[in-house]
């Protein structure tokens, strides 16, 4: 069965690496040129009916022209996001920690307080922009870098005016406090969301045992989901049994303690994979399985090629891992016990005649009512 071409836009969805660049959806790249957009707006806004000081009038139209460079260049899938990104952030920060070198060393001391209420919300929000746009890992280098510069600014204006207890420098404290509370805050709820996601896939709230090895549901965890899930709408429900290839040959030649570690990598890396509303599951000794929804039975095949795809290119202490992966797909099953049938029909169609491939079931009525039929419910599509 040939699979058709992928669009201009499957191109650019799958995230995929195409000479050392990574290409970003067109959905994040629309909402960036969006955001860009607001953000020029309000900047040209400010510069035609808003007064300026000398230094506004000099830096703002630089900050827009960065801005609007940035938007463009949205346009150009070549350019990853997160070079956008940093670009744009850099230069806010340039700007925002010019402008308060403005305010405390060339700004009358009659008027700093009036200017500084109104940059010191600005300094928060970019702090907390970072990790909106760079991710929680990604974000600290900025973080310090700019709150390192707010400080220097703060002690050199206190060594040249003579002590603490200035209005002004009250003002950039609270300013650096608010900041690094939110920075905290955002920080620990990243990692308590993460945490609950991590639980949620790996079946935390479900009952019954995990396994001891992967932390994974166990089949009768893997069940429940599967029946409550049917139960609560079957369409676009999918069942993949994943195998692995050859593991009893792996355990003679390595040995057993090889054979878990290897298991225990496969079970990492597919969670690596897994979208967060998926749940993952271990069946056996060299069985995982997977409850998934999507749109069609093509995009449920898809998506275990990504993954057969990803394990084969993820080797353990030197050893190639493959999988086979038989996949099902709702489609007017009558209870979830034959939706779960036919995926590990598909994965015994396929493993008997290959390995490293994946077959989709083909629900039959008729094949759920003669069992000894099944195996030729299930074509193997090449991979």
């Amino acid at each position: 069965m040939r699979r058709p071409p992928l669009s201009r836009r499957d191109h650019l969805t799958s995230s995929q690496a195409d000479g050392g660049v990574v290409r970003d959806s067109l959905e994040r790249r629309t909402l960036n040129r969006r955001l860009l957009g607001v953000v020029l707006l309000a900047l040209l806004l400010k510069m035609l009916y808003l007064p300026m000081s000398s230094f506004e009038r000099a830096a703002l139209p630089l900050l827009a022209l960065l801005m609007a460079g940035a938007a463009a260049s949205t346009y150009n899938v070549t350019v990853p996001l997160r070079t956008l990104h940093l670009t744009t952030l850099l230069g806010a920060w340039t700007y925002l920690l010019g402008s308060l070198w403005f305010v405390l060393f060339r700004v009358p001391t009659e008027l700093q307080l009036a200017t500084l209420s109104g940059m010191g919300p600005w300094i928060t929000v970019m702090v907390a922009s970072h990790l909106w746009l760079l991710g929680r890992q990604d974000s600290v280098p900025l973080n310090v870098l700019g709150l390192g510069g707010v400080t220097a600014l703060l002690l050199a204006y206190v060594a040249g005016h003579g002590g603490w207890t200035s209005p002004i420098v009250g003002m950039v404290l609270q300013t650096l406090l608010a900041s690094v509370i939110l920075l905290a805050g955002q920080h620990s709820a990243v990692l308590r969301t993460l945490g609950n996601m991590r639980r949620d896939l790996l079946g935390g709230g479900l009952p019954g045992e995990h396994d001891p090895l992967t932390g994974l549901p166990n089949r009768h965890g893997i069940e429940d989901v599967l029946a409550r899930e049917f139960q609560r709408r079957p369409e676009g429900l999918s069942v993949a049994v994943i195998g692995v290839d050859g593991l009893g040959a792996l355990q003679e030649q390595y040995g057993l303690g090889f054979t878990e570690r290897l298991v225990a990598h496969l079970s990492r890396v597919t969670l690596g994979v897994v979208r967060d509303q998926d749940v993952l599951g271990r069946l056996g000794p060299d069985q995982l399985v997977m409850v998934m929804r999507t749109p069609d039975a093509r995009a449920a095949r898809a998506a275990c090629e990504r993954l057969r795809v990803r394990i084969a290119s993820r080797p353990l202490e030197g050893v190639n891992l493959t999988v086979s992966v038989g996949v099902a797909f709702h489609a007017e099953h009558p209870d979830p016990e034959a939706l779960w049938q036919e995926a590990q029909d598909a994965l015994v169609s396929v493993q008997s005649r290959s390995q490293n491939r994946v077959a989709l079931g083909v629900w039959q009525e008729a094949s759920y009512e003669e069992p000894q039929d099944l195996g030729g419910a299930q074509q193997a599509l090449p991979a």
